[in-house]
């Protein structure tokens, strides 16, 4: 690009000059607050000026991609300011290697937006964005889920998520497999797969998921008999030791207690809010958007039921929610530490601290436990499957056909005071 210098585009109130771009003359211009905009292209390097625009003034480079021809517009390129370059000479140095990087076909233009695209798609800023996009949806769980993924990238979370290999990902689910048998890997693949689902389809952030087509491998027998026996109903006399372990002065003793008595899921509970509980109907109205199952689920308030929530809406604190965590107010979180089964905090494992709930009821289950006791106890009583299932959240179409409205209802509550008498004899009679 020799002799003149580019015309560029004029706007009415642009106009230009040529003159060699010293530091003197850069130091001598006043600019001024207004919209109209100066250029001085510079004698010594053609396409190289100094731009000023309203108060500021920054260095540019005027150049056409190579191969487009002298037809297609001028692009200009922003090289810094006076105050970011230490002199004229430095500007014109970098001016030259911008220039000679044009020679050699590319576009630096396009190669800074592709470097802010790559800094927007880091994997923190991809989980940031993905949390907003569950959040837009009222994803029940999104918290949940953001937790785990944040929590197992850790690692990556400063790097471009499109440079993450598959075996990156396929390390970390094997390193969470070997430390609990499995669950804990199938969980994170599971979550992390949607995550890169979204990145993929909805981001296009990447080309294809890395864990698309990643299958666990076949669990041996072995495997399959433990699974099986994984989770379990409870027995009357387990029922009893964790209801009279579970101390109502505490928040988390009366979720407890809360699941117990409705067989509810553990988010269900630490997330219920004062404004779904009307006690003057005997009912809980858990909205679409509160459930895993994506539908309203109804539970009716037993007379035990009641007997927590009625004096606990009375004298309630400020938290919207029935079961506060007593440190934040919000919804309780940090069951591993709470219920902690191997009670590592006072056998040396971590900090220390108090023994974890399933230590001190001497019952080793878990939350899901308590709503596999639920529904195995609906049955036990004679309980009719059709209303044992819709009881527990397991509502389908062909069940709600079976019955109206009113019959419906009926049942529900017939079936939830039922199981609160049998919670309260069987708590009566262990005392």
């Amino acid at each position: 690009m020799n002799g003149a210098a580019p015309v560029l585009p004029r706007g009415r109130n642009m106009k230009t000059e040529k003159r060699r771009l010293t530091d003197a003359l850069v130091r001598s211009i006043n600019p001024t607050e207004t919209r109209s905009e100066f250029v001085i292209w510079d004698t010594d390097v053609t396409g190289f000026a100094l731009r000023v625009r309203g108060k500021s003034m920054s260095y540019v480079v005027a150049y056409r991609p190579v191969g487009q021809g002298r037809a297609a517009n001028m692009k200009r390129f922003k090289i810094g300011s006076p105050n970011s370059i230490t002199n004229v000479k430095e500007a014109r140095r970098m001016a030259l290697a911008v220039l000679g990087r044009v020679a050699t076909g590319v576009d630096p233009n396009a190669e800074r937006a592709e470097e802010k695209r790559r800094t927007r798609s880091t994997v923190k800023e991809m989980l940031d964005r993905y949390d907003e996009h569950l959040e837009r949806r009222d994803y029940v769980t999104r918290t949940d889920v953001i937790s785990l993924l944040r929590r197992r990238l850790r690692p990556m979370l400063g790097r471009e998520i499109s440079e993450i290999k598959a075996w990156e990902y396929a390390e970390i689910i094997e390193r969470l497999d070997k430390k609990s048998g499995g669950t804990a890997g199938g969980t994170f693949r599971t979550r992390c797969s949607t995550f890169l689902n979204w990145c993929t389809f909805d981001a296009r952030v990447l080309e294809v998921n890395p864990l698309a087509g990643y299958r666990r491998r076949r669990d041996t027998r072995s495997e399959r008999v433990k699974k099986s026996e994984m989770g379990r109903a409870l027995s009357d006399a387990e029922i009893c030791t964790i209801w009279q372990t579970a101390d109502t002065k505490m928040s988390f003793g009366r979720l407890v207690r809360f699941l117990i008595l409705t067989g509810c899921r553990r988010n269900e509970g630490a997330k219920l809010l004062w404004d779904m509980v009307d006690l003057d109907e005997c009912r809980i109205e858990m909205p679409a958007t509160f459930t895993k199952q994506a539908r309203g689920h109804t539970v009716y308030v037993s007379d035990e039921l009641a007997k927590m929530l009625v004096p606990l809406k009375e004298n309630r604190v400020v938290s919207d929610f029935v079961f506060p965590s007593p440190r934040t107010g919000g919804p309780m979180s940090g069951w591993s530490k709470i219920m902690d089964p191997g009670d590592k905090r006072t056998a040396g494992g971590s900090k220390p601290g108090a023994p974890g709930f399933v230590i001190r009821c001497g019952v080793q289950f878990t939350f899901h436990d308590l709503r596999r006791t639920f529904r195995t106890g609906l049955s036990r009583l004679n309980v009719d499957t059709e209303i044992a299932e819709l009881a527990l959240g397991h509502a389908r179409s062909d069940l709600e056909a079976r019955y109206n409205r009113d019959d419906c209802e009926a049942g529900l509550r017939s079936a939830f005071q039922t199981w609160g008498q049998h919670v309260d004899r069987i708590v009566t009679l262990g005392n």
